[in-house]
């Protein structure tokens, strides 16, 4: 079965499990000067996102308006790993939307756990649906999607894309649930709704029961234990990032983490780096940025693990030719006819490949030549490759049996026509 976990809105949702306290409370979260989200209490007593703080304060006396948390991110990506542990098909909608592959009491055990709302179906968008109409903490399973639809109130497909406006349109007709609308035509959705095609997948179809496997984050761990406990130290950090280092074998670390055991409890702090992190000085900063906000600073620690998440390998190009002559050389150790040289033997002859036949390249320890009059030995430019007598290539015409042609200074030879390209078969 398909179950689709809502944890929203995300930040309130962040708040809540950090401080227990807030349940039951209205709560707003607030970004640049505005309300960026809300919980349902608050949305009940009339405050909506966007408004500004001096409004929602004065329109709720006992708001607790409460920063957007800076690590929301990173806090997505932890807690879906925790849901990884208890499945291996988890993927992420959008912050604080997951699908998972779950059986319905698995899914009302998440719910309760996480206070979280989820909707278990056969299909992960009736999966979505059943989510939205499921209250907070509790799991509503599905197993006839068709009567399900049909008496499903129409507020509930504001989660999957309706707008307040489409649905005071539907309202205006006179249609109160999902199933009245599917009656219609999906092109009498599409012309109806401005956001109908978005709703096409939920109320007609195709449903899909695919769900992706969770990937996990790539990290590298270093840990140090401390018998007897003590406090931290420059040499702690340092030592921690030289082993975090040799782990990372050529890797870089977007993020990096450190867990502080002490007195009995796992202090946890992150940094998230301006730039990737290779070196061992790098690493070493990150780490006592990481551990000044797990809050252990000044407590004897019994241990101290060090996490470099986000790892990436990073792309860099030392250089085309490390040396004249060997980048073309392993070039053409891979692709043997990509470069030619043109033998000019006759630039009069009657028939074009007469005139011509071609060799197999090679390089001396030498790039490309230049082309210029000065640049080789005696001022002469060769026509087509480097100088000297080759063997091979194309067939030789009946007028053959010359050696490279080369040009005098300041008065290049051209190359008839039929030297242009490869030998005609």
């Amino acid at each position: 079965m398909v179950a689709a976990a809502l944890f929203l809105p995300w930040p309130v949702w962040l708040w809540r499990r950090e401080n227990p306290a807030l349940e039951g409370l209205p709560v707003a979260v607030h970004r640049g000067g505005k309300v960026a989200a809300l919980s349902p209490l608050a949305r009940k007593l009339g405050l909506r996102e966007g408004m500004a703080l001096e409004a929602a304060r004065a329109r709720v006396e006992s708001l607790q308006l409460l920063p957007y948390p800076p690590r929301a991110e990173e806090a997505w990506k932890d807690l879906l790993a925790e849901l990884h542990r208890l499945t291996p098909w988890v993927e992420a909608l959008g912050p604080g939307v997951a699908l998972l592959r779950l059986t319905p009491l698995e899914a009302r055990l998440l719910a309760q756990g996480y206070r979280a709302r989820v909707g278990v179906a056969p299909w992960r968008e009736v999966a979505l649906l059943a989510a939205w109409s499921a209250p907070e903490g509790e799991a509503r399973a599905v197993e006839e999607a068709e009567a399900f639809l049909d008496r499903l109130p129409l507020r509930f497909l504001q989660g999957v894309g309706l707008t307040p406006e489409g649905l005071e349109k539907l309202r205006l007709l006179g249609l109160k649930r999902v199933g009245e609308l599917r009656r219609w035509r999906p092109s009498q959705v599409a012309a109806y709704l401005r956001e109908g095609r978005q709703l096409l997948p939920y109320l007609f179809g195709p449903w899909r029961k695919e769900v992706a496997r969770f990937r996990e984050e790539e990290r590298a761990e270093a840990e140090v234990l401390l018998d007897p406990p003590a406090e931290a130290s420059e040499g702690l950090f340092r030592h921690l990032a030289r082993l975090l280092a040799r782990r990372l074998a050529g890797r870089a670390a977007q993020r990096v983490a450190v867990v502080a055991l002490a007195e009995g409890l796992a202090l946890r702090g992150e940094h998230l780096a301006k730039e990737p992190l290779r070196e061992e000085e790098g690493l070493y900063l990150a780490l006592v940025a990481a551990f000044r906000r797990s809050g252990a600073w000044g407590m004897p620690l019994e241990g101290v693990r060090g996490e470099a998440l986000g790892l990436l390998r990073p792309a860099r190009q030392e250089g085309l030719f490390q040396r004249q002559g060997e980048g073309l050389k392993a070039l053409l150790a891979h692709h043997p006819g990509l470069f030619l040289r043109v033998e000019v033997v006759d630039p009069d002859a009657l028939a074009p490949e007469w005139g011509f036949r071609y060799h197999p390249w090679e390089v001396v320890n030498a790039a490309l030549p230049g082309t210029g009059a000065g640049l080789l030995r005696g001022g002469t430019a060769p026509v087509g490759g480097l100088q000297g007598k080759e063997e091979g290539g194309a067939p030789p015409g009946p007028l053959a049996g010359g050696g490279a042609v080369v040009a005098p200074r300041g008065r290049p030879r051209p190359l008839s026509a039929g030297g242009a390209g490869r030998a005609p078969s």
